[in-house]
């Protein structure tokens, strides 16, 4: 048999196998040729791949603790169940609801809905056939049982707001005092601000004053805005949240007129304000409202918020193709701040207060969280690390506008820096991240102290002679702007365990540091996860940042700060971005790394700790 013509056979062939990204991953060598060939078969493949449905190569990501998951045998009994659905639910099969999704299961595959808990209370939940959940985050039990013979059907239920640590992790998240996170905490499903505040133990003067504390730091409006954006970084990465309207639509059977009414009361609007936004009578809101919460089984806005979040993501979980649980980090401590606008700024602290602060850029697709041996050598050396994910990366909201994306993410850094009472920084920026570093320093250079270029990138201008993956792509994305964003798209949707295992490896094989770095499960293991959290929600910051480059940035004139060095790893093959280099920061000390690469932090934290001190 004949090899395909070009990288858009390929392509298009490997889609109808759902997995894309293969196609690159075997023949980047094609890739300019095709692109110098081939270019609009090309780009009209890439668009199919963007548009590949989740199911096919998706990983979502739950948080732990999350999920409660029960087996049903072929004759009806509970044949195993999770401590956690046995909390929730008890026997599934003494409730009518799930034996409702039971009986759907079974005649469609999947089916979802509501379901009364042991307490009273109502959780969004999925039953399906072995076939279908077996995709699903189930544990070792309900997965034996699940390929036991017979038709069984598997349940899931997603009730993260049950969850205490996970209220807590997104109080702390927000900076909230102990009260505001009890509070907060609390608010996820007592009725009114009078039954949280005695379920606490405060009076409803101190709650009311604790509770607008907290929305400020959350950037909230009312309280069921306070409720989205803690159940918002409480519900894991299973799809974008907030398209409250999509969820009302297509899980509870709302009218789009009901849908879009209900949308908006979720967000704090009184039936007059939802109104007025509509243009129609506040009779016709109210009677809307009322088909809403009949259809939910509640009746006050901040219920249908968090009821509605964890729906969504429930059905992004069953639907993905596969479903990744997210461990509980216990080293360093996530962040978020809340911007004017109600722009989200995430990051993680790693302490202590007291050491020497140093920013640490993550990059295309990894630095979202640091490793492990990297961040205790920096204590060891006096540092205070801080990740902070830049606008459309990780939990981070995009800039406003693709074009103001360095400056948004240069102010934000600033907010960061404001927020922790920190004048000045050192900054270790590396490869994809140096144009949003730069910008920095020639934004705020008198808030830099050292600063360390690792592998920085070169304009447009500059020959690339790398040959490898990531050299192909970037080449590519250079010439062809208009296939920045279908491509970071396709890779969104490929990041199942299988293929992203394969796209990682791939693109680590270049230098040998890296390459031998991703033989080790452990360290696999935590790239894999940097990579799914940096892309999971949004692909605005990776493309953003991609055009930077392409629409012919260029270093900007002045860059602050007291000092520079440069390192470079030998194994990624740079020897004419050196001398741009060079010639760029003349007074800047240049170290090379021997076999290194991208994964320097990982494979030689010594030396880029080093290389920084100069």
């Amino acid at each position: 048999m004949n090899a395909p013509a070009s990288l858009s056979e390929t392509l298009r062939g490997r889609l109808a196998e759902g997995q894309p990204v293969d196609a690159v991953l075997e023949g980047w060598a094609l890739l300019d040729s095709t692109l110098t060939h081939d270019p609009a078969a090309f780009a009209e493949a890439l668009g199919e791949a963007a548009r590949l449905d989740t199911g096919a190569g998706f990983a979502a990501i739950a948080p732990e603790g999350s999920l409660g998951a029960a087996v049903i045998s072929p004759t009806g009994a509970l044949a195993q169940a999770d401590p956690q659905f046995i909390k929730w639910f008890g026997d599934p099969t003494d409730i009518p609801a799930f034996r409702r999704l039971v009986r759907l299961a079974q005649k469609q595959g999947q089916a979802s809905g509501l379901v009364e808990t042991e307490d009273g209370g109502v959780i969004a939940a999925c039953a399906a056939v072995e076939t279908l959940a077996l995709r699903w985050p189930l544990s070792e039990a309900s997965r034996a049982q699940l390929l036991l013979p017979g038709r069984r059907v598997a349940l899931l239920g997603f009730a993260p707001s049950r969850v205490s640590d996970l209220a807590q992790r997104a109080a702390q998240a927000f900076g909230f005092t102990p009260l505001e996170a009890r509070l907060a905490e609390a608010l996820l499903d007592a009725p009114n601000l009078n039954e949280a505040a005695e379920r606490i133990g405060v009076g409803r003067e101190t709650a009311r004053e604790a509770l607008k504390k907290a929305m400020r730091k959350a950037g909230a409006r009312r309280s069921p805005d306070l409720v989205r954006r803690m159940m918002d970084l409480m519900s894991g990465m299973g799809a974008p949240i907030g398209d409250v309207e999509a969820v009302l639509r297509a899980l509870f059977g709302a009218t789009p007129a009901e849908a879009k009414a209900a949308a908006r009361f979720a967000e704090g609007l009184t039936a007059r304000e939802v109104a007025a936004a509509l243009g129609v009578k506040e009779a016709t809101v109210r009677g809307q409202l009322k088909a809403v919460f009949a259809k939910t089984g509640v009746n006050k806005a901040k219920d249908l918020v968090r009821l509605t979040v964890e729906a969504g993501a429930l059905t992004a979980f069953t639907e993905a193709s596969e479903t990744v649980v997210e461990p509980v980090d216990l080293e360093g401590r996530p962040r978020v701040i809340s911007l004017e606008g109600g722009r989200r700024v995430a990051f993680v602290d790693y302490g202590p207060k007291g050491g020497r602060p140093v920013v640490v850029f993550h990059g295309y697709s990894t630095g979202r969280i640091l490793p492990i041996t990297f961040v205790a050598l920096l204590h060891r050396a006096g540092y205070r690390p801080l990740a902070v994910q830049r606008p459309g990366f990780g939990l981070s909201d995009p800039a406003p506008t693709p074009e103001s994306h360095l400056a948004t993410q240069a102010d934000d850094l600033i907010a960061v820096l404001t927020a922790l009472k920190l004048r000045k920084v050192d900054v270790m920026v590396r490869d994809g991240s140096t144009a949003a570093g730069l910008a920095f320093a020639a934004r705020y250079g008198d808030r830099i102290g050292r600063g360390l270029l690792m592998n920085p990138r070169a304009p447009r201008h500059i020959e690339r002679s790398q040959l490898s993956l990531i050299g192909a792509v970037s080449r590519s994305m250079l010439k062809h702007p208009e296939l920045i964003t279908p491509l970071g798209e396709m890779l969104r949707r490929q990041t199942r365990t299988d293929l992203l295992t394969r796209t990682v490896r791939k693109s680590m094989e270049a230098a040998p540091a890296d390459k031998a770095a991703t033989d080790d499960p452990l360290i696999l293991a935590r790239v894999m996860r940097d990579a799914r959290g940096m892309s999971a929600r949004t692909i605005a910051g990776w493309a953003a940042e991609m055009a930077v480059y392409a629409l012919g940035w260029t270093l900007p004139e002045h860059i602050g700060g007291d000092r520079w060095n440069i390192l470079f790893c030998d194994g990624l093959q740079w020897p004419v971005q050196v001398e741009h280099w060079r010639a760029a920061f003349p007074d800047a000390p240049i170290t090379f790394i021997k076999d290194a690469g991208f994964l320097a932090y990982y494979t030689h934290p010594l030396e880029v700790i080093a290389a920084l001190e100069g």
